[in-house]
């Protein structure tokens, strides 16, 4: 059986997709997730905000958020899979 994402993989190849990255990026450049911890990173992947899990009208729309790879493969899809996420401030004390 296909994994659901495999579906929708073909967009994120696509012209009008990488375009949309560099808008996103080039608007926000650094981490979201990471400024909220007062850790200025460099951001290098676009997350859906909301999970578009194959809506073409979310998926193209958003909201987006630009993030570094490590909170993208961590936070992002701990958020894609429903999870709760504890973030913490600048402090150590969560938000």
């Amino acid at each position: 059986m296909q994994h659901p994402s495999a579906a929708w993989k073909h967009l994120y190849d696509s012209a009008a997709w990488k375009r949309l990255r560099i808008a996103q990026l080039s608007e926000s450049p650094l981490c979201e997730w990471c400024l909220e911890r007062e850790d200025v990173t460099e951001a290098t992947e676009v997350h859906h905000m909301i999970a578009h899990k194959g809506d073409l009208d979310l998926f193209w729309s958003g909201p987006f958020i630009s993030t570094c790879k490590p909170c993208h493969s961590s936070r992002g899809q701990m958020e894609d899979h429903g999870k709760t996420v504890v973030r913490f401030g600048a402090d150590g004390w969560p938000l």
